[in-house]
């Protein structure tokens, strides 16, 4: 009896999961986990949070200043074509008053030189359509050029360094060669 005595009080005498020892050390855990996090987030917040929104404010300005490149980029492009259409304009109505002014001398003078005046009016505007069309493959020559630099300096910065470069730029390349050649077959 006496064995069963001291078992019954060796049982009661363990702490079990509920015993109020176990809530207090729960409770204790609980208090420091709730001050551990608040003061790692009060370290996050005033130590890395204000580097990182700067870090991601340089990078939005950079990103900025890189679109607004490309779009001046763009419109000096559109200027260079709009004055390679002009010089084109221009050599047809100066091919067309040459044509008109050999019309004109054509009724004043033989036909010899009526031929003559033809051919040189035809050599002119050969002349002034070659020029014209050499100095748009140049533009869109350079115009390829700049653009695909353009993209891949653009895709470098959104994509980091994921792609190599040498990929990066051919695909450029290929888009840039197809893109311009649609628009150009558009103008011809």
């Amino acid at each position: 009896m006496l064995f069963e005595t001291l078992n019954i009080l060796a049982r009661e005498s363990e702490s079990s999961l509920f015993s109020p020892d176990q809530f207090a050390g729960y409770a204790v855990t609980a208090v420091l986990t709730i001050i551990n996090v608040i003061i790692a987030y009060i370290i996050i917040r005033f130590a890395i949070y204000k580097r990182i929104l700067k870090m991601i404010h340089k990078r939005q300005e950079a990103l900025n200043a890189e679109l607004d490149a490309a779009a001046k980029a763009k419109e000096e492009a559109d200027k260079v074509v709009a004055e390679s259409k002009k010089t084109i304009d221009d050599a047809k109505s100066q091919a067309a008053q040459i044509i008109e002014e050999a019309r004109e001398n054509a009724g004043k003078t033989t036909e010899a030189v009526i031929e003559k005046a033809n051919e040189e009016a035809a050599k002119i505007l050969e002349r002034a359509e070659d020029d014209c069309a050499r100095m748009k493959r140049v533009a869109l020559e350079n115009m390829k050029d700049d653009i695909t630099d353009l993209a891949v300096e653009i895709a470098e910065h959104v994509i980091g360094d994921s792609v190599p470069r040498t990929e990066l730029m051919a695909s450029a390349q290929k888009h840039t060669d197809v893109f311009v050649d649609a628009e150009v077959r558009k103008s011809e």
